[in-house]
């Protein structure tokens, strides 16, 4: 077991206008990030993890070029669950809210292993 509280995770005040907590395992990073209203992250992109974002407040915008490097984007509200791959891509929120999501990052395997991670629970009984 590993517990990270609030006061143990890593705060940045970014200049874009983000705040983010890094909660920071051995195999994996997760971040609560808070985007202000109007504010806009810079491009960019990952070449070996996989970035995954879970809208948890608000809706969020999802910019990314496409494979004729044209720019496309998605509207993302509370409760969708975006897998970004490695995609160019960037953020923004349009709203005047702040808007609230997680970011999970890891470095994937490239197998899938949905049926054992689905299965991988032992009932105990006591």
């Amino acid at each position: 077991m590993k517990l990270i509280r609030k006061d143990q995770a890593i705060h940045v005040d970014k200049t874009n206008g983000t705040k983010v907590d890094y909660y920071l395992l051995n195999d994996a990073e997760i971040h609560y990030n808070k985007i202000n209203p109007r504010a806009l992250q810079e491009w960019h992109r990952h070449h070996r993890i996989s970035e995954n974002i879970f809208i948890l407040k608000g809706e969020l915008v999802y910019r990314y070029l496409d494979e004729t490097n044209k720019e496309q984007s998605l509207k993302l509200k509370q409760g969708d669950l975006l897998s970004v791959d490695k995609d160019i891509h960037t953020f923004e929120n349009q709203t005047d809210e702040v808007v609230e999501f997680i970011v999970f990052r890891y470095l994937p395997s490239y197998k899938n292993q949905s049926e054992m991670i689905k299965n991988d629970k032992e009932i105990i009984e006591r």
